[in-house]
């Protein structure tokens, strides 16, 4: 196997701000204590100091990149050397919503779920399926494009799974989202859905050019659980155009028949509808949060989730009341569920 370049360690892009809050609140009563120990009262420093901690620790736990990044594998896959011919690839590439830190770690249970279903259906296969979370909190495509593809292609992937774009469609959504993400990422475009459909495009087109993986593009998930939004509006557009790239590859790719298969659509958001309605047609739930209010949501969520020990589910419920987005953005475990077998019937569709 010819030398690589490892890929960097991921950051915590997004959560430094959060990250020096709470070590600042954690640290300053110490420092206020042994300097003026009567400046204020010890009960307020020990007040202060906890109310640090949880902030750091939420933050941290929020904000931890994934442990089988591109990064460790890419290291762990040249350390090894030439794969068995038995062994399998699958790069998960995305956002929040498939990094599985702020949102239900479905990708983690994919390998799991998969051997499952074959066994299940009784294909035989002897692969041996490596699982890279390539995903990132807050990212746009365009970082995707211009920073994150290299280190899929470093992976040298057999399958990739692509769910990106719900950080343009907030951008699109709601202006000072838009700023935040800019100057975030150092965008010199506010996002819209012209560029996001280029974007995406473009990720596409270095993957078919650079690997044989076969190729996956998920539609974005609701901002929210209610269909007629307008955030939702922005969704239902943008996923009408995702739906059309499959034909867009297909007339693209000649010459060899057996690659008119590489690119697949696979629905997401259809499915993640499909369960909500069916749970509303039970009368479980009727909520409509507005994907506007996620960040106080958010913020409480994460306190049950990194310091109590919740499950999104058990938050969702105490909170919004949602079926499978937990403050109407992320996934919670039911809708992280329904993300993974997408993903599982998909590979199974197509492993050999």
């Amino acid at each position: 196997m010819n030398s690589r370049q490892i890929p960097p360690r991921q950051g915590r892009q997004g959560f430094g701000d959060k990250l020096l809050a709470g070590f600042i609140l954690t640290t300053t009563p110490i420092g206020l204590y042994y300097a003026s120990p009567d400046l204020c009262s010890s009960h307020a420093l020990i007040a202060t100091g906890i109310f640090g901690l949880l902030v750091l620790r939420v933050a941290e736990r929020l904000s931890r990149p994934p442990q089988n990044g591109p990064h460790e594998f890419v290291k762990k896959d040249e350390k090894k050397g030439k794969r068995n011919e038995d062994e399998r690839v699958l790069v998960c590439l995305g956002d929040s919503l498939t990094h599985g830190a702020c949102s239900a770690n479905w990708v983690d249970d994919v390998e799991s779920s998969l051997m499952e279903q074959l066994q299940n259906k009784n294909k035989t296969t002897t692969a041996n399926v490596h699982i890279v979370n390539a995903a990132q909190n807050s990212i746009c495509t365009h970082t995707v494009l211009h920073e994150k593809v290299k280190h899929v292609v470093a992976c040298k992937p057999d399958y990739i799974f692509i769910m990106i774009g719900t950080n343009d469609a907030m951008a699109i959504y709601r202006d000072d989202w838009a700023k935040e993400k800019m100057r975030l990422f150092n965008l010199t475009e506010k996002p819209n859905e012209d560029a996001l459909i280029r974007n995406l495009t473009d990720i596409v087109k270095v993957f078919l050019d650079q690997t044989t993986a076969v190729i996956a593009i998920a539609t974005l998930p609701p901002l929210g659980e209610d269909c007629n939004s307008e955030s939702n509006k922005i969704i239902q557009s943008i996923n009408c155009r995702i739906k059309t790239l499959e034909y867009l590859f297909l007339g693209e790719i000649k010459n060899d028949s057996r690659e008119t298969e590489r690119v697949s659509v696979i629905d997401v958001n259809g499915a993640l509808w499909d369960e909500i309605n069916t749970q509303r047609s039970l009368n479980l739930s009727k909520a409509t949060h507005s994907v506007d209010m996620f960040l106080p949501y958010a913020m409480v969520m994460g306190l049950l989730h990194c310091v109590f020990g919740l499950s999104w589910n058990v938050a969702t419920l105490l909170l919004t009341g949602n079926i499978v987005l937990s403050e109407s953005l992320h996934l919670n475990e039911d809708g992280g569920r329904i993300v993974r077998n997408e993903v599982v019937q998909w590979l199974v569709d197509k492993m050999k």
